[in-house]
């Protein structure tokens, strides 16, 4: 067996593992029995993008044992863009990288635990993707521009992966943000506002594709983030506007509920939801910023240090529960290393190593 470290060194890219199709896909899914997903779920998934300290060169996939060893899984003929996602079942991983050959190209690739291929798809300027259901992708489609959100959209659409068919969502114009939703099977979508758009029109619209029947409907809903039991939800604030959260049933503002105040409650919860809970609320314990004395300066700007690695395992964490707005619980740890998980619990980076901590009710 080789080494957890020399693994590193030779995984095998994207070009190397091309010809693996559909066969490998449709077993794949097809090994979704109830007692395949029994075996599975006792096994929880480590994966993430490499460069976790945000110093190195993005383009491998590892995969932590149970061991704490890391093993290279997929090394990308390019860069990997963002953070690699787990397909619900955790049997698959996602992730786009874009690779210069003749011209820069973008890729969706989709890949097994074992990092074999299991699909590319070309071709699509696809700035954003999440799964919706196991053999399903969903994506937004754009092109990049410098500022705001960092992306022109040209529309939205849901991939299968089995086959690489692509069923767009018509009437969605101007897509930004989506998110999947377990507890009723949908995809939430939220897209800008038409331009020129006056009054109650010019209000964010919110969508709702339902998997199962794969139809669209409009919604009255003002955000998509939503809590796993679907009873509260939250718009996280974009280009100067504020988080708010939001009762799901009727759409009410709860944001003031929150026992949480000054910047702590400005940037709003950075990890979004608890795993495996009703809906509880993760925010980054802020210490508040010291007013600047009569004539003394405010805060100068500090260039970051390129050479310190990003990952804060000394960083508090607030736990927050929607309903009572109480904080319930505050914890130490890095949310933020690129860590996913195919378990109920959170992805925490501390000097130790990686926990997966599982909620429980205080």
């Amino acid at each position: 067996m080789a080494h957890p470290t020399e693994s590193l060194d030779r995984p095998k890219t994207s070009a190397q593992r091309a010809g693996v199709g559909a066969g490998l896909i449709t077993a794949l899914i097809a090994a979704t029995s109830p007692v395949a997903v029994a075996a599975q779920d006792t096994i929880p998934i480590l994966v993430r993008v490499e460069d976790r300290t945000k110093l190195g060169a993005r383009n491998r996939v590892v995969l932590r044992d149970a061991r704490g060893a890391d093993t290279a899984i997929y090394r990308s003929d390019g860069t990997i863009l963002g953070e690699v996602a787990l397909s619900p079942d955790g049997r698959l991983i996602s992730l786009v990288e874009v690779v210069e050959e003749h011209r820069p190209e973008k890729r969706l690739v989709i890949l097994d635990l074992s990092g074999r291929v299991v699909r590319i798809i070309v071709d699509k300027p696809i700035v954003r993707h999440i799964w919706c259901g196991t053999g399903q992708i969903a994506v937004i489609l754009g092109r990049g521009v410098e500022g705001g959100i960092g992306f022109m959209p040209e529309g939205a659409a849901v991939l299968d992966v089995l086959t690489g068919l692509e069923q767009r969502l018509e009437g969605i114009t101007l897509p930004y943000q989506l998110q999947w939703a377990p507890f009723d099977s949908s995809l939430y979508i939220k897209a800008f506002a038409p331009r020129g758009a006056r009054g109650a029109a010019a209000a964010p619209p919110v969508y709702r594709y339902h998997a199962p029947t794969r139809r669209v409907s409009l919604t009255t809903h003002r955000g998509v983030f939503f809590s796993p039991d679907g009873l509260y939800y939250y718009d996280p604030s974009v280009e100067g506007s504020e988080f708010r959260l939001y009762r799901s049933p009727d759409d009410q503002d709860v944001t003031g509920r929150l026992q949480l105040a000054g910047e702590r409650l400005k940037d709003g919860p950075e990890f979004g939801w608890m795993p495996g809970t009703g809906h509880i609320l993760l925010f980054i314990d802020r210490p508040p910023r010291p007013k600047p004395r009569t004539g003394q300066p405010g805060e100068s700007f500090r260039r970051m240090d390129r050479n310190v690695p990003q990952v804060y395992p000394d960083r508090w964490n607030l736990v927050v529960d929607a309903e009572t707005g109480r904080v319930v619980e505050r914890f130490q740890g890095d949310l933020g290393a690129g860590w996913k998980t195919n378990a109920p619990a959170l992805p925490v980076e501390r000097r130790s190593g990686v926990l997966l901590i599982p909620w429980r009710r205080p």
